[in-house]
């Protein structure tokens, strides 16, 4: 299985609205009020009012996981065993810029690229009726502009165009006694739009608040659907037009909103945090598979969550600066509506970073992560023609290694 949750936990991050390197921070704490570097553009467009040059930051985020699904035999009831296992990490590059227009107007751009939601099981499991591999990704460029207001206050505004891109493969049961799984295709893309409203007030030189809401997104996707080796039942409804080829359904990104704070020390040291609820209960993600003679589209009747965030960080000499942070994510979905496709639980991780300074704005920085996001236990529940596919994820961990180059 190539690790469904580590695609889960970036495209949590994008619910988020978090990048996963944030400097100026701690690791994945800091999203709404640290406002030290270019990828404030994305995290809160207001504290681009903040930095008094041009700023470009780029960073790189790999995870690699250790978790693999497996399927509970004694209560499955499909042939075919575990999923494939295949531990290739995941990649996610992103790119931030923001430039003074005048001395109380900023501007900004964003180009996040988000590995999404995703698994990818193989064809020959005991579940390839509900899921062989499915991913949504997205792919959003947000320019942004921020109003200084006076020294402590300053708002900030974006919009997110956000393309979206979903392929899912899935195998059919033919209805045939001795004949083969049939395969269904379906890859649907299409292009939707959001926007940020936020603030950053400035309390004191040293204390300072963020506040971003994020809007709803909606995106009608269409795309055809591809049939192999359907079978005469299958076979007969596409001939006759009853089962068709194209299909469209709304993608819905949640509202969200973050509020946070970072506070410096007299030592130079500073504490960050942050507090985030996304309204995942309005979340589409609809994995299609076959269900007889009909298209089943599963929604994951999922829920609302919290997520919190807290990190600490300290200079040294040299123009180091050492930061330790940690966070948690609610479970998005109850046990007994997870789905194979978004098999999504609690998470929670620890990290550590370094970011050295090389003066005239330029720095370079490194953050790992270690992270834990949980077992997923799926029962799918029985089914005439698709069976009972029952599992958990054992070892549900993730290495995250992620830089970033600020200038």
């Amino acid at each position: 299985m190539r690790v469904a949750s580590l695609q889960v936990l970036t495209g949590v991050f994008v619910c988020l609205g978090a990048a996963p390197v944030l400097a100026g921070s701690a690791g994945f704490a800091g999203i709404a009020a640290s406002a030290d570097s270019a990828e404030t553009a994305s995290d809160n467009p207001a504290g681009m009012a903040r930095l008094d040059k041009p700023s470009t930051s780029i960073s790189l985020m790999q995870a690699t996981g250790f978790g693999t699904f497996e399927v509970d035999e004694g209560r499955t009831t499909t042939s075919g065993g575990d999923p494939d296992n295949d531990l290739n990490p995941v990649m996610i590059p992103q790119a931030y810029y923001v430039r003074p227009l005048t001395e109380t107007i900023h501007a900004g751009i964003s180009l996040t690229i988000p590995s999404g939601f995703g698994s990818q099981y193989g064809s020959d499991w005991a579940g390839r009726y509900y899921s062989d591999s499915y991913s949504l990704v997205y792919v959003a460029v947000t320019p942004a502009l921020s109003w200084r207001i006076n020294e402590q206050w300053s708002l900030g505004a974006s919009v997110g165009i956000n393309y979206i891109s979903s392929q899912s493969e899935v195998a059919i049961n033919t209805l045939t006694p001795g004949a083969g799984d049939g395969k269904l295709e379906a890859d649907l893309d299409g292009v939707g739009t959001n926007f940020s409203l936020s603030l950053l007030w400035e309390m004191t030189e040293k204390t300072r608040f963020g506040l971003v809401y994020t809007s709803e997104s909606k995106t009608d996707i269409d795309g055809d659907l591809k049939f192999r080796n359907t079978g005469p039942v299958i076979g007969g409804l596409l001939e006759r037009g009853t089962l068709d080829d194209e299909i469209e359904v709304e993608q819905v990104m949640p509202q969200r909103i973050i509020g946070g704070v970072h506070h410096e020390l007299d030592s130079g040291a500073f504490i960050v945090a942050d507090l985030a609820w996304v309204e995942f209960s309005r979340f589409g993600a609809n994995s299609i598979s076959m269900d007889g003679t009909t298209l089943d589209l599963d929604d994951g009747g999922f829920n609302n969550f919290w997520a919190g965030t807290l990190g600490y960080g300290f200079p040294a000499n040299g123009g180091l600066r050492y930061t330790l942070d940690t966070f948690y994510v609610q479970a998005p979905v109850d046990d007994d509506k997870r789905t194979l496709a978004m098999a999504l639980d609690r998470m929670w991780g620890v990290g550590a970073g370094v970011q050295v300074d090389h003066g005239n704005g330029k720095a370079v920085e490194f953050n790992l992560h270690l992270v834990d996001f949980g077992k997923s236990p799926v029962d799918t529940g029985p089914s005439a023609l698709r069976g009972r596919v029952v599992g958990e994820t054992e070892h549900p961990y993730a290495v995250i290694v992620s830089g970033a180059y600020h200038f």
